[in-house]
C-alpha cells in the first residue's frame, strides 16, 4: 500500500488537546472529508497508519504526526494554529504524509485546509512562514503534478488554517495516492528548506472525490431536471427557426 520506513523520532512532548467541510453540489461523484475526528490525541509514527472509513493516511520519512486540537493549549515547544477547534493532523520534524483510498482505487482531491505549525522562540516571516507540496502519484508511482501552497506566517503572533483549491491537482487526472511534506522558512535564512526538522504543517478537512462513488439521489434529480431544460431550449430553438 503505502511506504513503509523505519521509525526514527523520538517524542518529548505531545501538544495539546482541533473548518469548514467542503461539499460537492452538482457532482457526478461523491465527496467524502479527511477530518480525524475519530482519533483524538494520537502519534502517527513512521510505518503506522490511520484508517478513516475509506481513506488511509500514513507518515514516513524520519518525522511523525499527531492528531490533537487547540481547545486547550499548546506545549511550550510549538506555535499552533489557533483557529481550528476540532482534531487536526500536524505533521512534524521534516516528516511527510500519504494519503490513498483503502481500496487502492483512484480519486482527485477538491480542496483541503492547511496550516504552518512552528516552534515557539523561532521567527517567521509574516507573509509565507512555509510551503506544503502536495504531489499527485498514479498506480505505477509516476507523479502527476506537483502542487505548492503557500503557508502564511504568523498574524498576531498566531498561526491560522487557510483553505485550499486542490481541483488542479494531477492537471485533471485521477490519482492513486497523495504525498504531503512542507518546507520551513525563517528568519536570518535565505531559501526554505526541510532538513532542520522545522519544517511542519497541520492538516484537516481534506475533501476527496472517489471516482468509483456513483452520483447522489439529488444528483441524478438536478441531472434530470438538466435534460429537461436542454430539451426545452432545443423546442423553443425549432420553433423559432420554423417562424422566421
Amino acid at each position: 500500500m503505502i511506504r513503509k520506513s523505519t521509525f526514527a523520532a523520538t517524542l518529548a512532548k505531545l501538544f495539546g488537546t482541533a473548518a469548514v467541510a467542503a461539499t460537492l453540489c452538482a457532482s457526478s461523484a461523491q465527496a467524502g472529508v479527511v477530518d480525524f475526528e475519530a482519533y483524538p490525541d494520537t502519534i502517527v509514527s513512521d510505518g503506522i497508519g490511520l484508517e478513516m472509513g475509506k481513506y488511509y493516511l500514513e507518515t514516513a520519512g524520519g518525522g511523525f504526526g499527531l492528531v490533537g486540537n487547540t481547545a486547550g493549549s499548546c506545549t511550550s515547544d510549538f506555535a499552533c494554529p489557533t483557529n481550528n477547534a476540532t482534531n487536526y493532523f500536524a505533521s512534524l520534524a521534516d516528516g511527510y504524509t500519504f494519503l490513498e483510498m483503502l481500496d487502492g482505487s483512484s480519486f482527485s482531491l477538491t480542496s483541503l485546509d492547511a496550516s504552518f505549525l512552528g516552534f515557539n522562540g523561532l521567527t517567521y516571516p509574516s507573509q509565507v512562514a512555509g510551503f506544503l507540496r502536495v504531489a499527485a502519484f498514479d498506480a505505477l508511482g509516476q507523479v502527476g503534478s506537483n502542487l505548492d501552497l503557500a503557508l502564511s506566517g504568523p498574524a498576531g503572533g498566531v498561526f491560522n488554517f487557510a483553505t485550499y483549491d486542490m481541483t488542479s491537482l494531477g492537471g485533471g487526472s485521477l490519482f492513486t495516492t497523495v504525498r504531503i511534506l512542507s518546507y520551513a522558512c525563517v528568519v536570518g535564512s535565505t531559501s526554505c528548506n526541510r532538513n532542520t526538522n522545522q519544517a511542519q504543517f497541520a492538516l484537516d478537512n481534506v475533501v476527496i472525490a472517489n471516482a468509483n462513488d456513483v452520483p447522489e439521489p439529488g444528483s441524478f434529480a438536478l441531472m434530470g431536471l438538466g435534460l429537461f431544460g436542454i430539451g426545452a431550449i432545443a423546442r423553443r430553438r425549432k420553433a423559432a427557426t420554423a417562424a422566421i
